[in-house]
């Protein structure tokens, strides 16, 4: 249980954090970028910050989730709808999480994930029309904390589940009979 709390607590910190930041720095970019790319290019760093939690988690190399990364960026220009850049984000986040970084579970249990916390989480986003208000900086947190789910949901682990710790006797006792063999 004890593995399983940093990326749930990281997740949640990640979009509290996210969610402070999001006011002044949507106030700063609508002054210089129209405003749907601006929150496209700040929903897009967001991502591209949680991106590159989730591949320290799982142990690859930040180049597994530039593509994703990039591919996301590009969108966030060709794409004019929120809605539909919002609905791309999740997508990009669901290959980077399930498709990359953790894809040690069954293909249709994280695709049902997936779709679950896709639809859970960006329905409520979509919905609050995400501008430089308090609303939008809620709304980012409450995305980042469904997300958290999946990590409650597959019960990620730090470390492999086959590894049996021995007890330190035991261990101690294997170490004599080896030098004893020798």
């Amino acid at each position: 249980m004890k593995g399983i709390a940093k990326p749930i607590r990281s997740t949640i910190v990640w979009g509290l954090l996210s969610g402070l930041i999001y006011l002044p720095l949507s106030l700063i970019l609508n002054s210089m970028v129209p405003w749907p790319l601006s929150f496209q290019l700040l929903l897009w760093a967001f991502l591209a910050g949680y991106g590159v939690l989730l591949s320290g988690w799982a142990s690859k190399p930040l180049a597994a989730v530039a593509l994703p990364l990039l591919l996301l960026l590009f969108a966030a220009f060709l794409i004019q709808s929120t809605t539909a850049f919002l609905f791309a984000a999740l997508g990009m986040l669901s290959w980077m999480r399930s498709g990359i970084c953790f894809n040690q579970t069954s293909v249709i249990k994280r695709f049902i994930a997936e779709t679950g916390l896709g639809l859970g989480s960006g329905l409520p986003v979509a919905a609050a029309v995400p501008a430089a208000t308090l609303t939008g900086a809620l709304g980012v947190w409450l995305f980042f904390l469904i997300q958290a789910l999946y990590f409650v949901v597959f019960e990620y682990r730090n470390d492999p589940a086959t590894r049996v710790e021995l007890d330190p006797f035991e261990r101690a006792k294997m170490a004599a009979e080896q030098i004893l063999s020798n």
